[in-house]
This record gives C-alpha cells, sequence and structure tokens, in this order.
C-alpha cells in the first residue's frame, strides 16, 4: 500500500512538471512574436517607416480595411514574399480579422529578416478608419 501511494506521488509529481515545462514554453513562443494594439497602430498609418499587410482574403479585404494597405493572403504569402522585398528597411505590421493569421505571417516575416509586428485583435478591435 506503501508503494502505491509512492507512485502516486510520483506520477503527480512527474504531471506538475510537464505541465510546466508545456506552459514556460508555450508562454515564451506568445511572448517571442511583436505585437502592437490598434490604438498604437492607428498612429502609423502615415508613418513612412511602417507599411500595412492584409493577410485576409482578397474578399474580406475588399468587404472591410485599413485604408492603403496591401493584401496577400495568408496561405499565398510564403510564395509571394518577394513581393515584400521592396520593404525590407521598412515595419511592416500585418492583420487580420483576429490576430491569428497575422501572427503566423508576422512569424514567418521574422525568419526571413523582415521587421514584422503583428496587429493584436485584427481588424476585430480596430477602431480606425476602413475602407
Amino acid at each position: 500500500m506503501i508503494t502505491n501511494k509512492g507512485n502516486n506521488m510520483k506520477l503527480l509529481l512527474i504531471g506538475i512538471v510537464a505541465i510546466s515545462i508545456i506552459y514556460f514554453f508555450t508562454s515564451q513562443s506568445s511572448q517571442g512574436t511583436p505585437s502592437i494594439s490598434s490604438a498604437s497602430a492607428q498612429s502609423l498609418l502615415d508613418d513612412e517607416d511602417y507599411i500595412f499587410l492584409d493577410v485576409r482574403t482578397l474578399a474580406e479585404h475588399e468587404n472591410l480595411s485599413i485604408p492603403n494597405t496591401s493584401v496577400i493572403p495568408i496561405e499565398e504569402l510564403a510564395n509571394r514574399v518577394d513581393e515584400l522585398e521592396k520593404y525590407k528597411d521598412k515595419k511592416i505590421i500585418l492583420y487580420c480579422r483576429s490576430g491569428n493569421r497575422s501572427g503566423t505571417g508576422t512569424t514567418m516575416l521574422r525568419e526571413l529578416g523582415y521587421d514584422a509586428i503583428n496587429l493584436t485583435g485584427g481588424m476585430n478591435q480596430w477602431s480606425g478608419i476602413t475602407e
């Protein structure tokens, strides 16, 4: 009976350690993607050091978008990244509907050497001017 309790404690301890490790690595990866809030990004719309890139579908972009922004759907971004070469010296703010697709795009572009930033909350939280 004592051996069984000892085994249960070991399993519990292993479980706690495993959960702690998983939490540590997932929180580190989400903190590693630079992001910007809607309020902060609005002030950068006319800043020539920044460009905004919509990674939603063309239909989503045509329905509602941040003014004067380009669109490259996330599904096409890897194959069309050469279109962004002219912006290599700028900060690229990526956006989508909620921030998930743009987070993926931000990570992808950063791995390719771009200064990419994810718009937190995407169009769902955008309170600035729209087209």
